[in-house]
């Protein structure tokens, strides 16, 4: 009989489920969407958009941390896109969009993880 192995978490960085405004734009290709997160972590974060975006997509991003006076700029790939749970919201999102950072600063990567150990830590 085949024994089925543990599950094991292969995310490097925390993950907090939170809702931050972000930019991104497709490299290569003119304009800007304004979209919501699902959740964050210091190695990407999940988006939910109303646009189809194919895997290895390189963006651009502007990632608004409530707490921080400008945004922070990364660049990304689409690691993976499914169809969101349930009716879509208002903004007509219907994609979660997993989203892996590729260019972010040491200070920017700091900053990202400040804002979700002190978000996890109160609400513990």
């Amino acid at each position: 009989m085949e024994q089925k192995k543990p599950f094991q978490e292969r995310r490097k960085y925390v993950r907090l489920k939170a809702t931050v405004e972000v930019g991104y734009a497709v490299i290569g290709k003119p304009g800007e969407v304004n979209v919501f997160s699902k959740n964050i972590s210091a190695g990407g974060l999940c988006i939910l958009s109303a646009k189809q975006l194919p895997v290895d997509t390189p963006l651009q991003l502007e990632i608004k941390i409530p707490d921080l006076k400008d945004p922070i700029p990364a660049l990304a790939r689409v690691v993976w896109q499914r169809q969101a749970q349930g009716p879509s919201d208002q903004s007509g999102a219907s994609f979660e969009t997993g989203i892996e950072f590729t260019g972010i600063s040491d200070f920017d990567r700091f900053n990202i993880k400040r804002y979700i150990e002190e978000h996890i830590g109160g609400a513990m």
